[in-house]
């Protein structure tokens, strides 16, 4: 864990979200929002990019094809994601190629946000989700990382059925991830999201815990 100092930074201190596909990520976080803890989302981030950041279309296109993209009158007007997945988790070098490009957008991205954050609001902290946390190195820019967890067959049924793949598409993108084992050696906290688990209850409580041990003191209301 990172030095959750009593003395006010320059920037906030970040709080890393992390977990696999299915994990329930959005669901937490989408507590952490409603008690006013502001998350950066890099996977929501990441989309965005590929709507807003010509020069990664055009690169994905020439890298993966132009099946990759949607077009409008000829025009190259965004990225056609689920074709992109079905290359990139198929090809761990593939993949690796296409993290090297977004990671440091997200990040850059992340940066602004951060500041802004920092500069205007009077919070303890700020949270950073990622579904690759680790892998991607993000954790490092993090004073705490939380991990959330669930069975995996019940993980890749919640994935399969959000997203409107198959269970074999749903692996392959758990393949490309770390394995809650991996995270947990890693992870500060550890939140069981499981069908059985009140998971907002243990969000509750752990934000509780964060914000105290970072210095402010003052319990998040439930």
């Amino acid at each position: 864990m990172g030095d959750l100092s009593t003395n006010k930074p320059e920037l906030l201190p970040v709080v890393g979200i992390t977990g696999g596909i299915g994990s329930g990520k959005s669901l937490v976080s989408q507590v952490f929002r409603s008690l006013n803890i502001p998350t950066f989302n890099a996977d929501s981030a990441a989309r965005s990019l590929y709507h807003e950041d010509l020069a990664l279309r055009q690169w994905v296109v020439e890298e993966f094809g132009a099946d990759c993209a949607n077009w409008e009158n000829g025009e190259l007007v965004s990225i056609n994601r689920t074709e992109l997945a079905q290359i990139v988790f198929h090809d761990a070098e593939a993949l690796k190629l296409l993290n090297a490009q977004i990671h440091p957008r997200v990040s850059a991205a992340f940066g602004s946000w951060h500041q802004l954050h920092s500069a205007y609001l009077s919070i303890p902290f700020v949270m950073r989700e990622a579904a690759i946390l680790f892998e991607s190195g993000s954790h490092q820019d993090c004073h705490a990382v939380i991990s959330i967890e669930a069975p995996v067959a019940l993980r890749a049924k919640r994935a399969a059925d959000r997203l409107g793949a198959t269970i074999e598409e749903i692996q392959n993108r758990m393949a490309a991830q770390w394995t809650d084992e991996q995270r947990r050696k890693r992870a500060d906290y550890i939140l069981h999201n499981s069908s059985d688990d009140a998971v907002v209850n243990q969000a509750i409580q752990l934000l509780n815990d964060i914000s105290t041990s970072i210095g402010k003191g003052v319990p998040i209301d439930s």
